[in-house]
């Protein structure tokens, strides 16, 4: 099913890799190749940002990815992609280990995803920081 443009919710979760705890105050920063992109938020006390969103089309014939980065004051902490399950538009199966884009970390940076496409998807993340 072709599911660029279907409404998608990000959610990521800002965790202190060496406490555990949430992270409050970070800014994240969220985006793709749509239009209809992310945006910037600021983690809240339990560490959460959402971003309504849709499911981005293609980018340079990559696998549909996202790309974000976290953000303590004004320096980058973090930088990564949110990389999103196939969507069955491309005429030829697209490999996740062919994309150069990933660089084989592409395990690490799956969502899990929740809902359907025809009332929208979200994709959840915990963030190590």
């Amino acid at each position: 099913m072709n599911r660029e443009n279907v409404p998608l919710t990000v959610k990521l979760r800002l965790m202190s890799a060496n406490s555990g705890r949430p992270v409050p105050g970070y800014r994240v920063n969220l985006w793709h190749c749509d239009r209809a992109s992310g945006g910037e938020q600021t983690s809240d006390t339990s560490g959460w940002v959402a971003f309504p969103s849709a499911f981005p089309g293609e980018s340079a014939g990559h696998w549909p990815h996202m790309h974000f980065e976290v953000y303590r004051d004004s320096r980058a902490v973090h930088a990564a992609q949110l990389v999103l399950p196939g969507d069955g538009r491309h005429a030829a199966p697209m490999s996740l280990a062919a994309d150069t884009c990933f660089a084989g970390g592409w395990p690490l940076e799956i969502p899990s995803m929740t809902g359907d496409p025809n009332r929208g998807l979200v994709a959840t993340r915990t963030v190590d920081l």
